[in-house]
């Protein structure tokens, strides 16, 4: 996530499964989230590790980023629901396995089509303290350049230290126009934001997401009758990290990503639980 080539990406997330040195942050800028109140994020992990993050949308089922596949395929692949701290367990966290891996059919191992989801072995106990689904928007409208987003996840928080945050971190970005991003001041078309990306962060690169908050929800503030924020991306990919004119790239909640979602989980409306056997 935030900025980072996918190639890079997966090398420093190898990279610390195996136990060498990384330079990669991950949120920047932030501070400590308070406890249990983002129920629907989601530890992705491979081998007990953390490589991931996702959002819980249905109770067997988690939405994060396609890049995260090639992280958790072929290795023991579980989600941690209503976590704290990823080191101290309690008696609120749900751990359980990830049954199947459904990435976007269009995906090809770049940034565009960056979206996945994974069908988990058994539902998540929603009626349990800290754990929550987050309903997915249902308009697709393009935000403007400014909107205010969060970014959240677990991971490094100085480029000094390699150990990973322990608890949950969240961080305030803007929303920057296309064609600013696109220009040669930034991206200079390294990748090519299309339409189905939003790219967000700090014009300083004071604040950012990087390494293992690929697959978080990127969350905005929206006018909308039932909620002030709203996801409207998932974290995905981009060139190093917290660098001012490379800001983070995310993929948009787009109307065929949507409607992707809804036929691969078996929903009509998002606004209903659907408990799946």
């Amino acid at each position: 996530m935030g900025s980072m080539l996918q190639v890079t990406c997966i090398a420093l997330v190898f990279s610390i499964l195996t136990g060498q040195s990384s330079d990669c942050m991950e949120i920047i800028g932030g501070h400590d989230v308070k406890a249990y109140s983002k129920p629907y994020m989601v530890s992705i992990q491979a081998n007990n590790q953390h490589v991931c993050g996702g959002t819980l949308i249905q109770t067997k089922w988690v939405l994060t980023a396609a890049n995260c596949g090639q992280l958790i395929k072929k290795k023991k692949a579980t989600v941690v629901l209503g976590a704290r701290s990823l080191q101290k367990k309690d008696n609120i966290e749900q751990i359980i396995s990830v049954k199947r891996l459904s990435p976007y059919p269009e995906f090809k191992n770049k940034i565009e089509n960056d979206i996945m989801l994974l069908e988990l072995a058994q539902a998540a106990d929603v009626k349990k303290k800290g754990v929550e689904i987050l309903k997915l928007p249902t308009s697709t409208k393009d935000l403007k350049a400014g909107v205010i987003c969060r970014i959240i996840g677990w991971g490094q928080t100085s480029p000094r230290d390699k150990k990973q945050s322990d608890t949950l971190k969240e961080a305030t970005i803007s929303v920057i126009d296309r064609k600013t991003c696109n220009s040669k001041k930034y991206y200079n078309g390294t990748p090519v934001i299309t339409d189905n990306m939003i790219c967000a962060g700090d014009k300083k690169g004071r604040k950012d997401s990087c390494l293992g908050d690929a697959g978080g929800p990127l969350m905005c503030k929206v006018k909308t009758l039932s909620r002030k924020e709203v996801i409207a991306g998932i974290a995905s990919a981009g060139s190093d990290c917290a660098i001012a004119r490379h800001p983070g790239i995310y993929t948009r909640l787009t109307e065929k990503y949507l409607t992707w979602i809804k036929k691969t989980i078996g929903v009509v409306n998002f606004n209903e639980t659907y408990e799946q056997i």
